[in-house]
């Protein structure tokens, strides 16, 4: 009876301290929604007041222009109110959509999870990313949305200058879910598809969780193969009730968002907040009534039941034990398994050669005479070129080609003298000998 009633005692201990600190905290996601008192949404360039069909037309997408056109769609509510609380429904091209797999972790760790993995899930970007993700426990695969800090802060200044409080940016299509009462259940299984005059977009939702992001240009769509090849990996999806077809619901013009109802704005869990935004939620919020007095509750029950639950876990402790002692092989095969799908996945960026360039750099100062100079250095594939000025460009080409980590020194260009000038302008390109991208590239990228 009680041979797992250990596991089960430790995660319902894990999610009540969760819950009592969740209790106690302030929820920023749903207190900062709670505010909003006006939604605006772009569509093929255009700002629309989905509530009275008002538009505005915009000449490009910087945070100004958006802002200022805000105002004119507002000057009543501006002129009646001292400051509006705003969300704005933002296209998809605004958004990077990533999935990832984190079988087993708590919800409440998966946004630390996921920004501490940021930059291997996108490396080369180059910019701060904020994150809004609704982690399903029960699949394997879930989806999480990105957004770029720096054009949210940009936004929000500017909706600032206009006394206009930019509270939440959402993706335009997510609230879709939420325009009628029945696609609201939380049991039901729906897809949208987005038309707009740029982009094609398709999304599934499950639970209110996203489990398919697939976009595609219009330019793209002409290409009837790679079309079709989108199509078909957009799939299809059923109702795991009654095993029918999902069908996309189709969104063509901006009139879909009209009968949006404010009240379902709370339970949008992709949303992002401008850190601005946040600080003044913290500046005003508390704690609400009748908290301590709840958590002084639960707390009581849970003195009661220490002795009880003392003996469960006494003995639960030892057969969990002998559990593992009986599986232990099992559990190491399958963490082998797991180490080398991990390695197998991220060997392409680990084991790219990477130079030191400051080092480079370094050595390069430290050699030189004080009487030469660099003009320009670049480093490719493992190759440095560096142009500049001296009275013996063949002395330092000598100098260069001492150094055991350097090797294949070669001019790269004629010397040349310029008039008026002692030194000569000279080019030298030399490889650097810890750096093997042909190795790289014939592990990883082989010819045949």
């Amino acid at each position: 009876m009680f041979n797992n009633f250990l596991p089960i005692f430790y995660r319902l201990k894990h999610k009540i301290t969760f819950s009592i600190a969740s209790f106690i905290k302030t929820d920023e996601h749903q207190e900062l929604l709670k505010t909003v008192d006006t939604q605006l949404l772009i569509w093929n360039h255009e700002l629309v007041n989905p509530e009275t069909g008002a538009r505005a037309e915009l000449a490009d997408m910087d945070a100004e222009t958006i802002a200022a056109a805000a105002k004119i769609l507002l000057s009543k509510k501006v002129k009646n109110k001292q400051k509006l609380h705003l969300a704005l429904f933002l296209p998809n091209v605004e958004f990077v959509a990533t999935e990832y797999e984190l079988p087993g972790m708590a919800v409440q760790n998966v946004a630390s999870a996921l920004s501490y993995q940021v930059n291997e899930l996108m490396p080369a970007y180059p910019g701060e990313l904020m994150l809004a993700v609704n982690h399903d426990e029960s699949r394997d695969k879930n989806i999480a949305l990105w957004l770029d800090h720096d054009r949210t802060e940009s936004l929000f200044s500017a909706f600032k200058a206009q006394a206009i409080e930019l509270t939440a940016i959402i993706p335009r299509i997510i609230p879709a879910s939420l325009t009628n009462p029945e696609t609201s259940k939380k049991n039901q299984l729906y897809q949208f598809r987005e038309h707009d005059d740029d982009n094609l977009l398709q999304i599934t939702l499950s639970h209110q969780n996203l489990i398919q992001w697939r976009s595609i240009t219009h330019r793209d769509t002409q290409d009837e193969t790679y079309f079709q090849a989108w199509e078909k990996d957009s799939g299809s999806f059923e109702h795991t009730s009654d095993n029918s077809a999902v069908k996309p619901t189709q969104i063509n013009n901006a009139d879909f968002w009209s009968v949006f109802d404010a009240k379902y704005l709370e339970q949008i869990a992709y949303a992002f907040f401008p850190e601005s935004a946040r600080r003044n939620l913290k500046k005003h919020s508390r704690l609400k009534k009748g908290r301590l007095a709840a958590i002084a509750g639960i707390l009581v029950i849970m003195l009661l039941a220490t002795p009880f639950i003392k003996n469960s876990v006494r003995y639960a402790k030892w057969d969990k034990r002998y559990q593992e002692y009986k599986e232990k092989t099992a559990h190491i095969q399958e963490m082998r398994r797991t180490v080398t799908q991990f390695e197998d996945n991220w060997a392409l960026f680990i084991d790219y050669p990477r130079a030191d360039i400051a080092a480079v750099i370094h050595k390069l100062n430290t050699i030189i005479p004080t009487d030469s100079w660099i003009k320009g250095f670049e480093i490719k594939d493992g190759f440095v070129e560096i142009d500049g000025y001296s009275p013996n460009p063949t002395g330092i080409l000598e100098v260069i080609s001492q150094q055991e980590e350097f090797g294949q020194v070669a001019f790269n260009q004629r010397t040349q003298s310029e008039r008026g000038k002692k030194s000569e302008h000279f080019g030298i390109t030399f490889r650097l000998n810890n750096i093997d991208v042909e190795a790289y590239q014939e592990k990883y990228f082989p010819v045949n």
